[in-house]
């Protein structure tokens, strides 16, 4: 029977060789490991979105350490109050109504005066004729609820029910400037069902009473002297000097004024709010509502002492699948000149 080879005994000196070996590898893989790369870390969103209440109502309030956004989709997907970081909203110059809350009672209309921004089908000459009625505003745009979804870059997408009677849906995305106090809004009709319908988009943003109110004329205007009065009682103050269109609120009256400019400055208590259409190709022959690019309408006091800075797109046919987009940016300025005249100039030209 053949035996095996006899076992090797490591000695005392194999030992401290294996040992030391053993060491090298150590400090091999330790230096190896302070090389590697550690997995990066996604950075943090410069726009953060926390949820907050308001009034009553579960709110979206976009932050980016300049400015806050407040939107209540609950209220069709209204935005609330654009204002600088750390006020609160206290110096926004976004109005609501006083008694502001879910148990807040309609007028003898029957209408909600909610304030904040929204938007209306365009025109409301054609209210009547597809909803059945000229007033109110039709309900899914100026009073039901809509969805909110946040993306991960601190964008909110809002959507409405599909209207009745339009057969449309409103989708809203709203987004704060990544570092500087500006929104800007894009709102889309979506046309679901029913038959083709003419419509335009309309933003109406409802505002503190201010010291005073401008509007850019275009360079050549359809309208005579560049603007129209669309109410019995004229504008307050109203002047034009150059292409610069400035009045004030009468306490006493409601005004209304359409132009075929796109960009509106209100100057008031805190900074200043330029509200301007954003540029985007159409048909230069299209039809607007009415003619008009820009409203400009001031409440009395007797109703309650606000005003309203409204845009629209032009009016297009919409068949199923098709939609109809307006883009508005809103920009808070610090002010830099005591006279409100001054202002309006130093930030629309002369």
């Amino acid at each position: 029977m053949m035996s095996g080879a006899p076992a090797r005994r490591m000695t005392p000196s194999h030992l401290l060789g294996l040992a030391a070996a053993l060491a090298a590898l150590a400090v091999v893989a330790v230096a190896c490991a302070r090389r590697a790369p550690l997995p990066a870390r996604a950075p943090a969103p410069a726009v953060a979105v926390s949820r907050r209440d308001f009034h009553g109502w579960p709110a979206l309030v976009l932050g980016n350490g300049r400015a806050e956004l407040t939107i209540v989709p609950q209220i069709a997907g209204r935005i609330m109050q654009l204002a600088l970081a750390g006020e609160g909203g206290a110096r926004g110059p976004f109005w609501s109504h006083p008694g502001l809350g879910p148990a807040l009672a309609g007028d003898e209309n029957g209408w909600i005066n909610f304030g904040g921004d929204k938007a209306w089908p365009a025109p409301q000459s054609r209210w009547e004729a597809i909803v059945g009625r000229g007033w109110p505003p039709p309900h899914t745009f100026d009073a039901a609820a809509f969805t909110a979804e946040v993306g991960a870059d601190g964008r909110v997408t809002l959507l409405s029910p599909v209207d009745p009677a339009y057969g449309l849906r409103v989708r809203r995305t709203i987004a704060l400037d990544e570092a500087a106090p500006v929104a800007t809004v894009e709102t889309c009709y979506q046309k679901v069902s029913g038959p083709s319908v003419r419509v335009g988009v309309w933003t109406i943003t409802q505002l503190a009473s201010p010291e005073r109110l401008f509007l850019r004329l275009p360079a050549r205007s359809a309208f005579p002297g560049g603007f129209a009065q669309r109410m019995p009682d004229p504008p307050r103050a109203l002047t034009v000097e150059g292409r610069l269109l400035s009045l004030e609120r009468d306490p006493a009256a409601k005004t209304m004024i359409v132009s075929d400019g796109e960009a509106m400055l209100w100057v008031g208590d805190g900074p200043d709010l330029l509200i301007e259409t954003l540029p985007q190709a159409h048909d230069p022959a299209s039809e607007w509502p009415d003619g008009a690019h820009a409203q400009i309408y001031t409440s009395s006091d007797q109703a309650l002492p606000y005003v309203e800075l409204e845009l629209m797109s032009p009016l297009r046919d919409l068949a199923p699948g098709a939609e109809a987009c307006l883009r508005v940016r809103y920009t808070l300025l610090a002010r830099a000149e005591t006279d409100a005249r001054a202002e309006g100039k130093r930030v629309l030209g002369p």
